[in-house]
């Protein structure tokens, strides 16, 4: 029997200093209970056909969010993967809408999406798939040589698109390091690359990459870093190499931007004026995030536990 579940109530409230002192006493939060140094609401979306939701994009026209389903081991060629359709109530419209299972043009590993005009951007593993936003209808890809896990795209301010190779691959359904991490600039029109932003391991396995007016960032879950790129390669780091396993990456319209860390199920803001706000804890696995608007709302995947969490901005 197919279901839906939405869990709607407010996020246990701590400020800052009383999160650090339960950190000290080593109080931890109920499991699944999730904590904010900030007032915020959260909706938890189920569904028992859910399968492995890594990627997440909103599309304004039509008002519904875009939820791409892993449905076996990443970075595994199974042809299993599927993209469905959300309402901003919670209500899955069609859980397949694109499902070309069975095909020569099945999704495998899709994770990361991108809208730029009437075309949907789907990384999948080597290649970006493109699909009409409207329909769903499958309309072309790019696939590229020398990579190995593509997990992230984005759409910059000019229409280029930018993608993230985290340089892993699977072996017996677990990921190992194959030395391909990159971030490329993509000419779709020739299907090759417009440029490579930084290749190598010194890249840390890029997971998630945001394009905006504040430039090009990369979260990594290798070397637990977020970085900027300039157009030319050079590398700044916002946020040091650490032990965490970051992923999600989204730009908010004020300058804010906001990341997910899935190794320890948080979400951290920071403002345009750099100011860090631990957003939110007792996320289990976030990775993918989109920013709806109209909402305020940010909305997060959890592929380990198969739900999706909405989180309104005060």
């Amino acid at each position: 029997m197919t279901f839906v579940r939405i869990r709607r109530s407010p996020l246990a409230f701590l400020p800052l200093a009383a999160l650090a002192l339960l950190s000290v006493m080593g109080c931890e939060a109920e499991e699944d209970e999730v904590v904010s140094a900030i007032q915020l609401e959260v909706s938890e979306v189920e569904h028992e056909g859910f399968a492995q939701p890594a990627g997440v994009v909103v599309d304004p026209e039509n008002d519904v969010y875009l939820v791409s389903h892993i449905n076996g081991s990443p970075a595994e060629r199974d042809g299993n993967g599927f993209i469905s359709r959300i309402s901003p109530d919670g209500e899955v419209l069609d859980l397949r809408w694109i499902d070309l299972t069975g095909t020569d043009r099945a999704l495998n590993s899709p994770r990361g999406m991108a809208i730029r005009g009437d075309s949907l951007f789907v990384v999948d593993i080597a290649c970006i798939r493109i699909f009409e936003l409207a329909t769903g209808i499958d309309d072309g890809y790019t696939c590229l040589d020398g990579v190995s896990y593509l997990t992230d795209v984005d759409v910059g301010p000019e229409g280029s698109i930018f993608v993230t190779d985290a340089g892993l691959e699977s072996e017996n359904g677990v990921l190992q390091p194959t030395e391909t991490d990159a971030v490329y600039r993509i000419v779709l029109a020739e299907g090759r690359r417009g440029a490579t932003l930084g290749h190598g391991e010194e890249m840390g396995n890029p997971m998630g990459i945001a394009v905006g007016s504040r430039g090009i960032f990369v979260t990594t879950s290798g070397s637990g870093e977020l970085y900027a790129l300039t157009p030319a390669g050079d590398k700044t780091s916002i946020f040091p190499p650490s032990q965490r396993e970051l992923a999600g990456l989204v730009f908010l319209p004020d300058g804010s931007f906001v990341f997910s860390s899935s190794s320890d199920g948080t979400l951290t803001m920071v403002d345009a004026g750099g100011q860090v706000t631990d957003l939110a804890e007792g996320i289990p696995d976030p990775q993918g995030l989109a920013y709806d608007v109209a909402r305020h709302r940010l909305i997060v995947t959890s592929p380990g536990e198969n739900r999706i969490f909405f989180l309104d901005l005060p």
